[in-house]
């Protein structure tokens, strides 16, 4: 039952605050109800929207020689997609409610040295591509690895990892994390959670352990707010972030950008927002909610025989096992853990032989859908049983192809639509095929931001860029090359794309084109692998221009790669060797430079 907090409540007048009668009236009726407990999260939380950094009672000015009245709580989080992050700050909110503000920092902005002054630590970190840390715990993550890490004796720590388990090294930034601090003379406060890509539920329950935890430390104070290096408070309109409050855009345009000749169909798509309800920067992703095809929700009904009117509950909420099918289950993107609760569901032995080989599982998910594991190996399981054993339906990331300063009530994406076949029969990606195909011009979309501060254009906009991706990946360099032209920043730009041919799915060239005689974009170096015998990507392109590209470098280049993980391998690779063989160095040599842009800013990576 609530509780009114009405004890210590000061009288309030317009003739003492900055507020009018109309805005008091509404305050003092919103918190009416409020605990003691939700009064001081919601004031932790109105101060971060208004940018304090000072003690919340005025009269009372905070010092540097003020003793803390006991440890002080930090909480890093390595974040690429949004979700680790949602995670620390949901965490720190509940500590910030308890009546004590902990150290919110990403990873990106935190110094590896301080590790040495802290006592109480949490660490909520993803792990990208082939067990790699996301790009802003990079250099945190190297320092614990590398010969000047510290002894930690003195810090109490604990770690959360998101990831998932379709991936061979599933976690492994954390479990990295984990080692190195166990290593280093660290005390865990708490068994580590390594959450897969449901992680809600997971990662609550250690939150609600790690407050418990740090709780027996911590003596609760006066929270304040304390606004750290590189950060800034979250404007209202950012609140499109959270995937779990999704706003609405509007398709307004959907054409094709590849030839009806192309391996692949890619298509681009503009759609209507709220510039209020989403803002967004350059380098951020939109994620995008989307239904299951009627089609395929008809043949998995018909596949487990069971009456699309059954009753499922899901999250606590009733509904029919065809609605859930329709837009809360997935079915495209088959996991692991599906395949081996089907196993169990259906008694399949060679489901079960294939659970026990990990390799084997992983690469059958990859190239099934669930239709395809249920109609090689039927069962039937009842309504309640088939929804538990499916994994909640996910929203599907885009890269934003377009810059709110030009186009500040759209956001365009750059969509490839997933197409393969499976035992003769087509299948289609879920999301690509409903963006693609099914959603109709001015009809809603959920979506919601996810920002990606880790890929950002420079701030001076005199600095030269190198841009380089293949395929879809180009899409936030288009982003890019609108910001600059709408800036008026005069950097020099250098474009290398690739793709498969030339004629057939040269991605915006229109674009690059206008953007080559209005003198935003200097240089464009392509690579299109099967327009000739010997096949030949970006990553060739790269060492033909070695020695103009390094002296970019030298210029002060900010670096920006786009696309899957194996083209950002590709890429790396080649720069440690160009680089070499423009310095007269080794590899090693070549990788500590690549460091060194890594740390200050100007090798940025954003690979899937």
């Amino acid at each position: 039952m609530k509780t009114t907090n009405t004890s210590n409540q000061l009288p309030l007048s317009p003739l003492t605050s900055p507020l009018d009668e109309r805005q008091l009236a509404r305050l003092q009726a919103a918190a009416v109800d409020l605990s003691p407990l939700q009064l001081a999260w919601v004031s932790g939380y109105l101060a971060g929207l208004g940018g304090l950094t000072t003690a919340a009672n005025p009269s009372r000015e905070s010092t540097a020689e003020e003793p803390e009245a006991g440890p002080t709580l930090t909480i890093l989080y390595g974040s690429q997609t949004g979700n680790a992050r949602g995670v620390a700050e949901s965490l720190a909110a509940l500590v910030r409610a308890r009546g004590t503000e902990p150290r919110l920092l990403s990873m990106a902005d935190y110094r590896p040295r301080d590790l040495t002054r802290e006592r109480l630590l949490l660490v909520v970190v993803s792990t990208q591509g082939e067990g790699e840390p996301p790009e802003s715990a990079r250099e945190l993550h190297a320092f614990l690895h590398g010969k000047r890490a510290p002894r930690l004796e003195g810090l109490r720590y604990g770690v959360l990892g998101l990831g998932d388990s379709s991936y061979e090294h599933f976690c492994k930034t954390a479990r990295d994390f984990e080692e190195r601090f166990k290593a280093l003379g660290g005390q865990p406060l708490l068994a580590p959670q390594y959450c897969d890509v449901a992680f809600q539920e997971a990662a609550s329950a250690w939150s609600q352990a790690a407050l418990e935890r740090t709780a027996e430390h911590l003596v609760p104070r006066e929270a304040r707010i304390i606004q750290m290096p590189g950060t800034r408070p979250a404007p209202a309109a950012t609140l499109a972030r959270d995937p779990a409050a999704p706003v609405i855009a509007h398709l307004l345009e959907n054409r094709t950008l590849t030839t009806a000749d192309a391996v692949g169909e890619v298509r681009h798509l503009a759609l209507a927002i709220d510039p209020a309800a989403l803002s967004y920067t350059p380098g951020d992703a939109l994620g995008v909610w989307f239904s299951n095809d009627p089609t395929l929700v008809d043949e998995v009904l018909q596949a487990t025989g069971i009456d699309g009117d059954a009753a499922v509950t899901l999250g606590g909420e009733a509904s029919d096992l065809r609605e859930a099918l329709a837009s809360r289950l997935e079915l495209t993107q088959l996991h692991p853990t599906v395949v081996k609760a089907w196993g169990a569901l259906s008694g399949s032995k060679s489901l079960a032989a294939l659970g026990e080989d990990p390799a084997r599982l992983r690469d059958y998910a990859a190239r099934h859908q669930f239709i395809d594991l249920i109609t090689q190996h039927p069962g039937r399981p009842n309504a309640a049983a088939l929804a538990a054993a499916l994994l909640p339906l996910r929203p599907r990331l885009y890269s934003i192809a377009s810059s709110q300063a030009e186009f500040p009530d759209e956001v365009h994406l750059t969509v490839a639509r997933l197409n393969y076949a499976v035992g003769g029969q087509e299948r289609t990606g879920g999301a690509s095929g409903f963006l693609t195909r099914r959603l109709t011009e001015d009809a809603p979309v959920r979506v919601h931001l996810a920002e990606n501060p880790s890929f950002r254009l420079p701030r001076d906009g005199d600095a030269p860029v190198i841009l380089i991706a293949a395929g879809t990946g180009v899409a936030p360099f288009r982003a890019f090359l609108q910001q600059r032209a709408a800036q008026g920043e005069r950097g020099r730009t250098w474009l290398f794309f690739g793709n498969r041919h030339f004629r057939r799915d040269f991605l915006y060239q229109l674009d690059w084109q206008a953007h080559r005689r209005a003198g935003v974009l200097n240089r464009v170096s392509v690579a299109f692998s099967r327009d000739q015998a010997d096949k030949r990507y970006v990553q060739h392109r790269l060492a033909e221009q070695g020695r103009d590209l390094y002296a970019w470098l030298q210029d002060g280049a900010h670096l920006y790669v786009c696309g899957a993980s194996a083209m950002g391998r590709a890429v790396h690779e080649a720069l440690l060797d160009l680089i070499a063989a423009q310095t007269g160095g080794d590899r090693q040599q070549a990788g500590e430079r690549l460091d060194d842009l890594r740390r200050a800013g100007r090798y940025q990576r954003d690979l899937y």
